[in-house]
Order: C-alpha cells, then sequence, then structure tokens
C-alpha cells in the first residue's frame, strides 16, 4: 500500500481472483511402430500425412503404422504423434574420426554411404577456439542439408558439438555426435583439399579460353646470358584478365622480363603481377591496369639454349573469370564439374574460400556418389595448362571429401565406420514395449506433453505371408497391458485391435471373454478388421487393423459434437473403408455388445460406420460405472483440464479466499461445458457441482498442506437401445 500524501483519488489494482481453465485437446493419437525411415524411439509431432511422409518416409508395404496414420487423418484426425521403433536387431551406422563419433538417428542399412559429413573452419577463430568447426551434414537420398557453424570440442563451452547437434528441437534430424574422452584439444580435420593463402591470380587454366599471339624471334646468346630482341605486342588488356603463357617446357621457354642466371630464378617487372618463381611451363601474370604492354621473352637456362620455338600461345580468359577470389572460386567448380560430369556422371564439385593462413585459400570438396570417402588429389597436367594443384597454395592438404557414415572404409582422417544393418525382421514384443529408462518403445512417450489416444498396430500384426495368423513374435497381452499401464498414468485411452486370427464372431467371442487381458476402463476393444485399397499394390483390398479408422472417427466426433459424444451410430462412417473383414449380423453384433467390444458394421444408405461405444469393462455383467466410451473420455477429458488449470493454486495460502477463487473457476469452467450440452441436466445445479470449502478440507489436511477439492458432474450417456412401442387404438378412442 502506497503513501497518501496529498488529497485527491488514488488509483490501485487488484489481483483478480479469475484464473481461466482452458479445455485440453481430446484427440491428439499416439502411434507406435515400424516406419521404413525417420528417427528411431522419438515421437514426432505431425499434422498430417504429408508430414508423415516427409519424416518417415511414407508408406511401406510391412509397416502397419504407415497405413495406420494415413488413415487417422483421411477419417478426421488433425494432429498425432508417431513414435518409429526399428527392425528387431537394427544397428546405426557411425563414422569415427578424430575424436568424434558420429551416429545415424535412424537405424539400417539405408544410412550407408548416404549420410555424409564435411568439416569447415569457414569464418571460425581457431586462435581462440582451437577446437572451432563447422559441421555439414547431407542426406544424399532425399538431398537434406543440416548446418551447425561455430562448433567447439570443448566440454565446457555452450556451442560444444553434442549439446547444439542433439538437441531434440533445434539439432539434427539425421545423427548424433559424441565426443571422445578426454576431449580432442584441436578441431576435427577439414574435408577436402585445402590450401594455404593465395591471390586472385591463382586461377585454373583450364578455365581461361586460349587467344593465341604468333611473333618471330631473334636470340642473342652472349656468355651466359640469352635474350629475345623482338617483343610481342598485346593489345588492349585489362584488369581482371589472368595469362598463362606456352613455352618449351624441355628448353625452360618462359614469358619473363628479367632472368637471373645464377640461381635460374624469374623476376617479374611492371607492368605485370604474379609468382616470382615459376617452377613449371604456364606461368600466370595478371595486368595491373589497363592498356597495350610489350612483352619480351627470354630463357631459364642460357647453358642449355636449343633452337626456339616461332610461336608463342599466349592463354586469356576472355572476361568471363571475375578478379574476385570468390568469382575464382566458382569459376574454379565450373571447370572441375565440366571435366567430372565426363568423367564421372552424377559426381559434383564444390569450392569455397576459406582462411588459410594469413590469408584465403580455396578449398575443393568433391561429391562421388561411388566412393563418397575417396581423398581427392589435383595432378599437374601438360599441354602447357597450369598447375591446379598450385592453385590451392602451397602447403596443400588432402583429406576424405567428406566423412562417410556406414561405409566400413578408412581413409583419410576417418579412422573408422560401422556399417547400419536392418535388423533379423519387424520389431517384436521387446522392441514396440521398450524400455522406460531409456524412452524407447512406448515410452518415448513419456517426453511428450499431451496425448489422449494410443494405437499399436504392430501389436497385432499378422504372420508375414499368412494374413489370417498373428505373428510369432508378438504378444499381443504383453504389449497391450504395458500400454494400458502408460495411458493410465498419462490419462490416455488406449484403442485395441482385434489380432488377424480372430476372424468370426465366435473367435471374438472367445478372444474378449477368455484371451484378452486388458480390462480397463482406459481402453476400447474392436471388431473386424477392416478391408481397404493398398496404394502400394494397385489398391488392391488389404486387410487392416482397425485403430487408425477408429482414432480419427473418434478425432472427428471431438471435434464436430465434442468428446461427450458417444464416436458411434450413422454419423461415425468410415472413410475409405471398402469392407469389413467379417460382415455382421444383427444377431451377431448382439452376442458381442454385451461382452464390451466395439463392432463396425454397413448399412445401406449409411455406408460402413462405427456401431459401439464401450470400454472393454463395459460388458453387461460388470455394471460398470465406466461402462461407455464417451464418459470415461470427458472423465479424462476434465482430470487433464483441471489439472492443468489449477496449477497456480500451489504454494497460495490454504483459507477460505483460495477455496472460493477455486470454486469460482472451476465453477466457470464446467458451466462453459453445460452451456456446449456436455452434462445432463436443465439447470448447472443438476449438471454438475464443486465443493472446496471446510468441510472438504479439515485443519487436518490444512496442517498437512493439503487442499480437497470435490467436482461431481452428471455425463450424457449413449442411447444403445431405441425402443418404440407401437399398439393399435380404435377410432373412438381418439378425441
Amino acid at each position: 500500500m502506497g503513501a497518501y500524501t496529498y488529497p485527491g483519488v488514488y488509483i490501485q489494482e487488484l489481483e483478480s481472483p479469475v484464473h481461466t481453465i482452458a479445455s485440453v485437446a481430446t484427440s491428439v493419437t499416439a502411434f507406435v511402430g515400424y516406419t521404413k525411415s525417420g528417427i528411431d524411439n522419438r515421437a514426432e509431432h505431425l499434422y498430417s500425412f504429408a508430414d508423415f511422409e516427409r519424416t518417415f518416409g511414407g508408406f511401406a508395404s510391412d509397416s502397419e503404422l504407415s497405413y495406420a496414420v494415413q488413415q487417422f487423418f483421411q477419417n478426421g484426425g488433425s494432429e498425432a504423434y508417431v513414435v518409429r521403433v526399428p527392425k528387431h536387431g537394427a544397428t546405426d551406422a557411425t563414422a569415427v574420426f578424430e575424436g568424434i563419433t558420429l551416429t545415424a538417428l535412424s537405424s539400417g542399412t539405408w544410412a550407408n554411404g548416404n549420410l555424409i559429413a564435411d568439416v569447415n573452419y569457414d569464418s571460425v577463430d581457431q586462435t581462440a577456439v582451437p577446437t572451432g568447426f563447422n559441421l555439414t551434414i547431407t542426406n544424399l537420398i532425399d538431398g537434406t542439408v543440416e548446418t551447425f557453424s561455430g562448433l567447439s570440442l570443448d566440454p565446457v563451452r555452450k556451442d560444444f558439438a553434442p549439446n547444439v547437434v542433439n538437441d531434440p528441437d533445434s539439432g539434427s534430424q539425421l545423427v548424433k555426435v559424441s565426443v571422445h574422452s578426454p576431449a580432442p584439444t584441436v578441431a576435427p580435420a577439414r574435408t577436402g583439399l585445402t590450401g594455404s593463402a593465395i591471390t586472385a591470380a591463382g586461377i585454373l587454366g583450364s578455365a581461361a579460353k586460349k587467344l593465341p599471339v604468333t611473333g618471330t624471334f631473334a636470340v642473342v646468346k652472349d656468355g651466359a646470358t640469352a635474350t629475345a630482341s623482338n617483343p610481342l605486342n598485346l593489345q588492349a588488356l585489362r584488369v581482371g584478365q589472368f595469362l598463362s603463357f606456352d613455352g618449351d617446357a624441355t628448353n625452360g621457354v618462359y614469358a619473363v622480363s628479367k632472368l637471373d642466371s645464377a640461381t635460374g630464378a624469374v623476376t617479374l617487372a611492371p607492368p605485370f603481377t604474379g609468382n616470382d618463381n615459376p617452377t613449371a611451363v604456364g606461368k600466370i601474370l595478371q595486368p595491373v591496369a589497363n592498356g597495350n604492354y610489350a612483352l619480351s621473352l627470354g630463357v631459364s637456362s642460357p647453358a642449355t639454349l636449343a633452337p626456339l620455338p616461332l610461336n608463342i600461345t599466349v592463354f586469356a580468359d576472355g572476361n568471363t573469370i571475375p578478379q574476385s577470389l570468390p568469382g575464382v572460386a566458382q569459376a574454379l567448380a565450373r571447370a572441375l564439374n565440366t571435366t567430372l560430369q565426363s568423367k564421372l556422371p552424377g559426381s559434383a564439385a564444390r569450392v569455397t574460400v576459406t582462411k588459410s593462413g594469413s590469408g584465403s585459400g580455396l578449398r575443393v570438396v568433391v561429391t562421388l556418389p561411388q566412393n563418397p570417402d575417396a581423398v581427392i588429389t589435383l595432378g599437374t597436367p601438360t599441354g602447357g595448362l597450369n598447375d591446379a594443384s598450385a592453385l590451392l597454395g602451397l602447403g596443400t592438404t588432402a583429406n576424405v571429401a567428406q566423412y562417410s557414415l556406414g561405409t566400413a572404409h578408412v581413409f583419410g582422417s576417418q579412422t573408422a565406420s560401422v556399417a547400419g544393418g536392418d535388423g533379423t525382421g519387424l520389431p517384436q514384443t521387446g522392441d514396440l514395449i521398450g524400455s522406460q529408462s531409456d524412452f524407447t518403445g512406448i515410452y518415448a512417450l513419456e517426453k511428450v506433453d499431451l496425448f489422449n489416444l494410443l494405437s499399436i498396430p504392430d501389436a497385432t500384426r499378422a504372420n508375414p505371408g499368412d494374413p489370417a495368423s498373428l505373428d510369432s513374435n508378438i504378444d499381443t497381452n504383453a504389449i497391450y497391458s504395458a500400454a494400458i499401464a502408460l495411458c493410465d498414468e498419462r490419462r490416455a485411452f488406449l484403442l485395441i485391435d482385434p489380432p488377424p486370427n480372430v476372424n468370426t464372431p465366435a473367435a471374438a467371442v472367445d478372444w474378449v471373454s477368455t484371451q484378452l487381458n486388458v480390462q480397463d476402463r482406459n481402453a476400447a476393444a474392436f471388431f473386424p478388421r477392416l478391408r481397404l485399397p493398398d496404394p502400394l499394390n494397385d489398391f488392391q483390398l488389404r486387410t487392416f487393423a482397425p485403430s487408425g479408422v477408429a482414432s480419427g472417427v473418434y478425432a472427428r466426433t471431438d471435434a464436430s459434437r465434442g468428446v461427450w459424444k458417444a464416436p458411434a451410430g450413422i454419423d461415425a462412417q468410415l472413410i475409405g473403408v471398402q469392407s469389413m473383414a467379417y460382415k455382421l449380423s444383427d444377431a451377431e453384433n448382439g452376442s458381442l455388445n454385451p461382452l464390451g467390444l466395439n463392432c463396425f458394421r454397413n448399412f445401406p444408405v449409411y455406408g460402413s460406420v462405427l456401431w459401439g461405444a464401450r470400454t472393454t469393462l463395459g460388458a453387461d455383467a460388470r455394471a460398470n460405472e465406466w461402462k461407455y466410451v464417451p464418459v470415461r473420455r470427458l472423465a479424462l477429458f476434465l482430470e487433464e483440464s483441471l489439472f492443468r488449470g489449477t496449477q497456480w493454486v500451489v504454494f497460495e495460502p490454504n483459507d477460505e479466499p483460495l477455496w472460493a477463487s477455486i470454486r469460482l473457476n472451476v465453477e466457470g469452467f464446467l458451466n462453459t461445458l453445460f452451456r456446449r450440452g456436455a452434462f445432463q441436466g436443465k439447470t448447472p445445479q443438476e449438471a454438475y457441482f464443486v465443493k472446496c470449502d471446510s468441510t472438504t478440507t479439515t485443519q487436518t489436511d490444512i496442517d498437512s498442506g493439503v487442499v480437497n477439492i470435490l467436482v461431481g458432474f452428471a455425463p450424457l450417456k449413449p442411447a444403445e437401445f431405441v425402443v418404440i412401442q407401437i399398439q393399435q387404438i380404435s377410432s373412438q378412442s381418439v378425441s
């Protein structure tokens, strides 16, 4: 409270007791199973089947999950999490180089030679950060490129490579990085061919056009010197042109202006600039200003002077090669690619400017699809062209063009690699359940903030080659038992598929009565399996587990009517379903519904629909209060919404003002639902109540730090049986 000093009006803002409780989502569906690609054991958030195709590769004939996800979105689903479980015994491709191991996030042979890593030091101050480097990861299959700049191998720095690359949100979606112990003290060797500092004059002669200039010379030999008496005139040279002068390699003819006979070294004089000590034919020169220049010729070794050639050829670039070093890099890349494409179709060269010594150098990286870990070298050409290796400066270093995962080759600075393997078959029971401590299998969902429905199509996977029998490597009850425990913990709802051998009403009765161990209020079971077109088999009909379709129907009903509406009836049409594995009659449906088994039916006009809304505790004999799916899912929705919406209560003073605020907010939330038709009753008093006072929270509770909130609601229960009574009346009885 502020001090009141002058007469007048003072304004004070008071904290509002209103804390709005938001409704949580009700149909975020989690799918766990095998996909043909994607990161292993990580829940990926998807909003469409297109997202699934980009993240997990789309349909695969041996991936039940891929079809289930498509059926979910097709039938009205809008948000999902997908966990990829790799094949049983699958291994990850790796590459090891200088204290670093790169491991593919997705197991299998697909990564072998298709995941490559590029290391460079561009814009990295290695004086300040000796272990600094840049890392680029490329997926050669789809062209995905990930670049991480300014990494280091120092564990105490925030740019420590594993911290950056392994971040699940902003890091790599292709690999993870581990740094060996003790951590290296220098950066990993950069890939490709790298030279020390050079100037813009360092340009491949093969990138220049030929401009012939002809003249006749009279050579005078005087003691130990020899000079050419007749100069050649080069007309209108411009700054930025690069010239290479061809001569006689045997007799050492160069385009020079002065020769030191004692050392054999060549000294250039204005107006040309260039290397001072050419060691081979093909000296590179560049004019320092525009104009016409006279060029004198000399010999490098007068003692072995032989008849000189009459024609000297001058190589000029024809104004196609820029003077800047980045332009030189582009020109060099074009020249290399022209040669590579003619010799090795599919290969590609990339040339970049990189820091080198006290200046800049050129760095060449060549991608060879057939041998990505080859060491790239540039040989000395013939025919008067420049020595390409000299263009990269002195002190050239050669390494593998890229570090390659899973190629099982060791070259350059790559010291080891392990090939990824596809395993021995589809994921088995233990793979699907996974490890709670390692967050694998279904437990990868522990890292998901919220999911409402869970589908595991592989839990009832058919035997390969025998679609009417259950895969012998699958224990359905073990998988569903672990899954329902997770659902109970996370306030989610499990959708249970019938095994492929449950294909008749009698088999369904036996399955749900004696074989299915999961009898829980947070689960629903379905029958029969559904037949839909398979886009990978010319759209021939194929039998699928129904949970993908069912989850989509649940989501569509939630969006259009609310979670309190049973996801069944003529509105619960099965989009894309052509038929059922078994067509039920009313009588057969009547034998399954009382057991709590939700059936799919086909009716004239309405087509295929979901025709049941009971939990696995919904058998008539149980008389359980959580008999109906909408009642249970409404309760889960209320629990999750209230759990998230009352976090503000924690650590507040535990007395009547707090209790009153709790009642205000919870009643406001429930009243909003009542007005939307979520509860039974004509008035709010009939529909719900909230108690939070001294009767629910005693002094003992207060002393223990507990506040008790009692919430009651009158759920809407579905009209399963519509009874129409018809009787005859006489005309006299009509008034």
